[in-house]
């Protein structure tokens, strides 16, 4: 009941500066130019941050293991996410926007503060794991798909500051090195200025249609179906058949953690580049907007189940 209720009231926190985006746009005190710029801002300067801040902990030899673990676990979902939903797409049920909606979750700017409120400071560092790989994914399969291009542009991609910002991240856990006090604090600032900036650019996007509009989105429901409850039950039965957390019980808290990413809302950062290249945005903005409001019930379901079928040390 705790998670659900700290849960419940960021997301309503969250919903509500989506609000405020939605009342400043259509008051005209921005203009549907200064949502681009946002999503910039957001996407490669502010995000960046939060990052890099991810990886400043202690590593021991148990912490590696386990977030090894939760690393690979988060690879093998979210590719397991996209050849799942690529077929979807294939198969007429979902376009572009949606399929990126379904993969991609909002891990970084939701997941992290949550874990770190209602599992511990400790437990973040595992958390970490689902933005690393999500960011590894989104910024090449990702960006591919919204372009409509079948190849990945290295060059393009390696040049991103998300990406420069996972490998300085890297480099810093593995070898130690702290950032010093004044630097961390201005990217302190920086990384918890993303979650309100995201949700500022999804009440811009929204702006332009009415509450009937997204409350009456028939595609809505099934991408928020299909993330908030029908990928992470699949993705639970399938770990429950393995059999894995019965040899390894040690490992429940760790994928615990994870399965917190697994039942997320689709990614802020999928409305933002939609806004950036034009791709449906309004569309993306109600999947991100929907899924954060469903999450409230569906997010701490999970949980239980997840704490039932393998009972936590």
């Amino acid at each position: 009941m705790n998670t659900s209720l700290i849960l419940m009231s960021k997301l309503l926190s969250m919903m509500i500066i989506a609000g405020v985006g939605f009342v400043v746009l259509r008051m005209g005190v921005l203009e549907e130019r200064d949502r681009k710029q946002l999503a910039k801002l957001t996407l490669y300067v502010l995000q960046p941050s939060l990052i890099v801040l991810a990886f400043q902990i202690d590593l021991t030899p148990e912490r590696l293991k386990g977030f090894l673990l939760a690393v690979v676990f988060s690879e093998i979902v979210q590719v397991g996410f996209i050849l799942v939903s690529g077929i979807l797409r294939r198969a007429g049920l979902l376009g572009v926007i949606e399929e990126l909606s379904v993969i991609y979750v909002n891990c970084g700017n939701l997941i992290l503060p949550i874990v770190g409120m209602t599992m511990g400071q400790e437990m973040v560092f595992y958390a970490s794991a689902f933005p690393l790989t999500f960011n590894l994914l989104f910024w090449t399969h990702g960006i591919s798909c919204i372009e409509g291009s079948r190849r990945i542009a290295w060059k393009k991609i390696l040049l991103n500051s998300n990406i420069i910002a996972l490998l300085i991240g890297l480099f810093l856990l593995l070898t130690g090195i702290p950032i010093p006090g004044a630097v961390r604090t201005s990217m302190q600032l920086m990384a918890d200025m993303v979650g309100p900036c995201a949700m500022l650019v999804v009440g811009m996007t929204l702006a332009g249609s009415s509450v009937r509009t997204v409350l009456t989105f028939q595609k809505g429901y099934l991408v928020s179906a299909l993330r908030l409850l029908v990928f992470p039950f699949f993705t639970l039965g399938i770990l429950y058949a393995s059999g894995f957390l019965t040899r390894h019980p040690e490992y429940i808290p760790v994928l615990r953690v994870s399965f917190m990413g697994v039942a997320a809302p689709p990614a802020s950062n999928v409305a933002q580049i939609a806004v950036l290249y034009d791709r449906d945005p309004v569309h993306a903005g109600i999947y991100n907007l929907l899924g954060m409001f469903f999450c409230v019930l569906t997010m701490p379901l999970i949980d239980y189940v997840y704490a039932q079928m393998f009972v936590l040390p």
